[in-house]
């Protein structure tokens, strides 16, 4: 193949390659800016209590309050930091908590006696002796070098609290209710500067201005920045959200810089209210879309994003053939009713569970079960809602007598051959799944509360096992009562003997709800607790509270469940979620167009919950059916769906796709799997045997890490490297059964077996002048069978055959 660079060079001359690659207007405070939201209340800041104000050197002074002004200021300065007093050591012997989560914790270490006496004196004429003011005054000598000045207002502020006795009653303190930033939306010019300002209303009905102690964050430092007093600055074109936190409370605003597209908005019919959305937000950033994609792209990128697999020629032909107007619809209900969807929605479900050996059980006969339970599931349509519920209330025998579940798990057992599928389809057709119960890990209480938050809900919540989540509402408590739901499911052997947990055998041992004797304690302190909500009252004997945690999750009101679904299966066919990432649904990390993830997520419900009919929805909208070619105005956009955005092949979709255009076969026995298993089905997270390496380059998930982010959709040298050299490519060009001496042997028209190789690797016919490159190439060439075989390692060696567009 020596001639193979020289072609691939020529090629890619001509072939369309891809680069990888709240108030009213509050014109006083944005500076006469748009203010595009509403206020929740309206008040003058001028007038409300200001702690830079009150404490200055005209101030009038006045005793603070530890919650309102102590505990925030000392975050504002960074002493509770993790990488200072609020990391779990602490420094220098005095720790605080994170980011000022827990006030009481602060109180007792401010005012504990230690071996030089507690931080802070109150006696009056030794109040400015206190450590806590001469230490961070730099008067002593202190690692953190200085941040409070003396005399400035921020001092002032500790040493009238310690002057004033550094009261804190946990009972009787007030505590923050609602935080408000204004303006919740601003749109500026490039340059151009806004400030905003923060407002705490308080249980005890009290309201103040705490932008002095309120922290700032820009999400997106290239569109906007922000001082830490909150002066924003427009640094890009774009939009982002500025993070204002206080006293535990997040809140965002939302920054526009718009630019100014020379002609008007273009025509964009809406399929649904879903392009309403999409059009509104580009109309606010004067950003224009794309036009359609053309028919030989859209066929690709649906097959790609629904089933994971390649059209094949014959296909390609039929759809480019067929002039009927709804063809696009129809190719999507066809997808959707293929087995693929089955096999490749079990496999990314799989991801999100986290079906591997170390989680569920050492065999990968279960990792199989698994992975047929959801294929089963998922292939027939069963509401996502009740496929959940079949996740989070398992019990082994499903309200069934003792011998029917007897017999099931006889029919299982005896399954053992892999060629078989471990299974006959017995276990895939109950209701529930209990396996993903029986782990064998640690923790394993708090680890299926991690896991189950993040994939159901988009939700991560493991930073509360520890600490206050920083940048959301979780607490240890939320954790603790989360996880509570968690602790009481019990394991019986069948055999009625003793089994330890950690050695569970599913042939053996039977799941059921009633207390874990290992954590009964723990549920005893922390009740069951749905997430910001009530606790589930438990007895037992009584009522399953997992029953109330799935019938929360699936009410219309819930804020998660199905915003977290619509936006993972949202992500997954534009390249990006409305929020992103798709577990962060966070106070910090607000959707970039809130209505239209609003309205994918009711559309749902009433829909409902069909998982099929939300893949419709995203499939025949406009938005999903955009080409990625970009304009002027969108060139930059990737969080707007302007354009589509170009994305990789999955692994597995890859590695079927190279099997598809050689016409070869993949063998997955090293994976016990039978004979004739795609790739795109396979059960268990494991990479070894042929494909091992082809899946990690490509970034298939171990399934290890409670993180969409675990499976990787990046481009690598790696991958470059691979698809070039590797003898596993080379042969399967040159495989004598394979689709190079197939069509050499039936197909005697160059032209002709030209256009077959290009409409199987890149579901289009070539331009005339890839033809006449490919025929000249041919004509050239001593041996046609070689020649052929070059072409089509060239094929697969363009950006178009991995990257969807």
């Amino acid at each position: 193949m020596n001639s193979l660079p020289k072609l691939l060079l020529s090629l890619s001359a001509s072939l369309s390659l891809l680069v990888v690659g709240q108030g009213a207007r509050a014109g006083e405070i944005a500076g006469e800016k748009e203010v595009a939201s509403e206020s929740a209340a309206v008040v003058d800041l001028d007038k409300l209590d200001n702690a830079a104000r009150r404490w200055s050197a005209q101030g009038e002074g006045g005793t603070p309050s530890f919650v309102k002004h102590v505990v925030p200021m000392f975050n504002k300065v960074g002493c509770s930091a993790r990488t200072c007093h609020g990391s779990f050591q602490g420094q220098a012997g005095f720790r605080l908590s994170l980011f000022g989560y827990d006030p009481a914790l602060d109180h007792a270490e401010l005012t504990a006696d230690q071996e030089r006496g507690p931080r802070v004196v109150t006696t009056n004429d030794k109040v400015d002796d206190s450590l806590a003011l001469v230490k961070p005054t730099s008067e002593f000598d202190h690692e953190g070098g200085q941040v409070l000045q003396a005399g400035g207002w921020r001092h002032r502020v500790l040493r009238d609290w310690i002057a004033a006795g550094a009261s804190y009653d946990a009972k009787t303190a007030p505590y923050l209710a609602r935080l408000e930033v204004i303006p919740r939306e601003v749109r500026l010019q490039a340059g151009e500067k806004v400030q905003l300002r923060t407002v705490a209303w308080f249980n005890d009905g009290t309201c103040e201005e705490v932008t002095p102690l309120t922290t700032f964050a820009s999400n997106d430092d290239s569109v906007a920045q922000v001082t830490g007093e909150g002066l924003i600055t427009a640094d890009g074109l774009g939009d982002t959200s500025i993070v204002v936190s206080y006293a535990g409370g997040v809140v965002t605003a939302h920054v526009l810089v718009p630019q100014q597209p020379a002609g008007e908005f273009p025509d964009f019919p809406a399929n649904s209210p879903l392009d309403e959305f999409v059009a509104a937000k580009l109309r606010k950033l004067g950003v224009h879309p794309s036009p359609l994609c053309t028919d030989e792209e859209f066929l690709r990128r649906v097959h790609i994003d629904l089933i994971g697999t390649l059209p094949t020629s014959g296909e390609v032909r039929d759809f480019l053939a067929d002039t009927s107007p709804d063809k696009r619809r129809r190719v999507i209900d066809a997808l959707l009713n293929r087995p693929e969807y089955g096999m490749y929605w079990a496999t990314q479900f799989s991801d999100a569970l986290g079906n591997n050996s170390s989680n569920f059980n050492s065999t990968f006969k279960v990792q199989n079960l698994v992975h047929d339970w959801l294929r089963d599931k998922l292939h027939r349509n069963v509401p996502y809602d009740q496929l959940v519920g079949g996740i989070i209330t398992a019990t082994s025998r499903e309200g069934r007598p003792l011998d029917e579940y007897l017999a099931e798990v006889e029919t299982v057992r005896t399954n053992i051959e892999p060629k078989s599928g471990f299974d006959d389809g017995t276990y895939a057709k109950r209701q529930t799944l209990d396996l993903y119960w029986m782990r064998r890990m640690p923790d394993r209480d708090k680890a299926l509360a991690t896991r189950a938050a993040n994939a159901f809900l988009g939700v991560q919540i493991q930073c509360a096992e520890c600490h206050k989540h920083p940048f959301d509402r979780w607490t240890q408590d939320d954790f603790e009562g989360f996880s509570s739901f968690f602790r009481v499911v019990q394991y019986t052997a069948l055999d009625g003997g003793e089994r330890k947990i950690n050695r569970l055998d599913y042939h053996q041992v039977a799941l059921y709800p009633g207390p874990d004797k290992r954590f009964g304690q723990l549920v005893k302190t922390h009740p069951p607790k749905i997430l910001a909500g009530e606790v589930v009252p438990y007895e037992e004997g009584g009522q399953d509270p997992r029953v109330e945690l799935w019938n929360w999750m699936r009410r219309p009101d819930n804020p998660y469940f199905a915003k977290n679904i619509a936006n993972r299966l949202w992500a997954h066919h534009l390249g990006r979620g409305v929020v992103d990432p798709v577990d962060d649904q966070s106070a910090a990390n607000p959707p970039s167009n809130p209505e239209l993830l609003d309205w994918l997520a009711q559309d749902f419900i009433e829909h409902g919950f069909d998982l099929k009919h939300l893949h419709r929805r995203i499939l025949n909208s406009r938005t999903y059916q955009l080409s990625h070619l970009p304009n002027d105005t969108n060139r930059g956009d990737k969080r707007n769906f302007s354009h589509a955005l170009v994305q990789r092949m999955p692994a597995e979709a890859a590695l079927d796709a190279l099997a598809r255009v050689t016409d070869t076969k993949l063998d997955f026995t090293s994976y016990t799997t039978p004979p004739g298993t795609r790739a795109i089905d396979i059960a268990n997270a494991s990479r070894f045997g042929d494909s091992e390496y082809f899946m990690d380059i490509f970034g298939r998930p171990a399934r290890e890490q409670t993180c969409a982010c675990e499976r990787s959709s990046e481009a690598s040298l790696a991958q470059a490297l691979f698809l070039i050299n590797d003898d596993d490519i080379h042969t399967r060009i040159a495989d004598p059964q394979g689709r190079v001496a197939r069509l050499l042997k039936h197909t005697p028209d160059d032209r002709e077996l030209i256009d077959e190789l290009y409409l199987t690797c890149l579901s289009r016919f070539p331009t005339d002048q890839e033809r006449k490159t490919v025929l000249d190439f041919v004509a050239q060439s001593e041996s046609r069978a070689a020649a052929m075989q070059d072409v089509l390692w060239s094929l697969i060696n363009v950006r178009e055959f991995v990257f969807v567009k």
